[in-house]
């Protein structure tokens, strides 16, 4: 398993997918739900999200490591990432889970140093709590009031 993405040019760092410019010190704190954009400091595993629906694509960042070093990430003693530590000791790569599941996930990076994180897994849903039985049934009296008085709808003559 390699990375797939090229990484962020200087300057910037992987927030929510997206290669962002660092935030420099004393700017204002980003909208809540929303990583820092900032570099993982050394012996830091840092996620571009911490929150996770299902179909979303994790990166991973850590500092720290023995340059050059093979880096693997796993979780719960699944392979879920690989990529090599570059000449800082440094990495960057993507996280991919074999299967979804609700909850915390603990993920260990090994890359000459041992780096932790985790992340929390969360089902969304685009159910309403209104029932098709329910709804039909709306309609049905809707329709039902304009049946039993139609005379209602036409302007009366006096």
């Amino acid at each position: 398993m390699t990375a797939v993405t090229a990484a962020c040019p200087d300057g910037t760092v992987r927030v929510l997918g997206v290669c962002t410019p660092i935030a420099a010190p004393g700017s204002p704190a980003p909208r809540p739900g929303v990583p820092v954009a900032r570099v993982p400091v050394p012996g830091e595993l840092r996620f571009d999200r911490y929150v996770l629906s299902a179909g979303d694509l994790l990166y991973a960042q850590g500092a720290g490591c023995t340059p050059g070093a093979e880096t693997t990430l796993t979780a719960g003693g699944e392979l879920v990432g690989r990529t090599v530590a570059d000449q800082d000791g440094r990495f960057e790569t993507v996280v991919r889970f074999a299967s979804f599941r609700p909850g915390y996930r603990q993920v260990d990076a090994e890359c000459g140093i041992r780096l932790g994180s985790g992340v929390e897994m969360m089902l969304v849903s685009a159910h309403t709590s209104a029932s098709t039985p329910s709804l039909l049934l709306l309609f049905f009296l809707a329709g039902g009031g304009l049946a039993v008085r139609p005379g209602r709808l036409t302007p009366r003559s006096r």
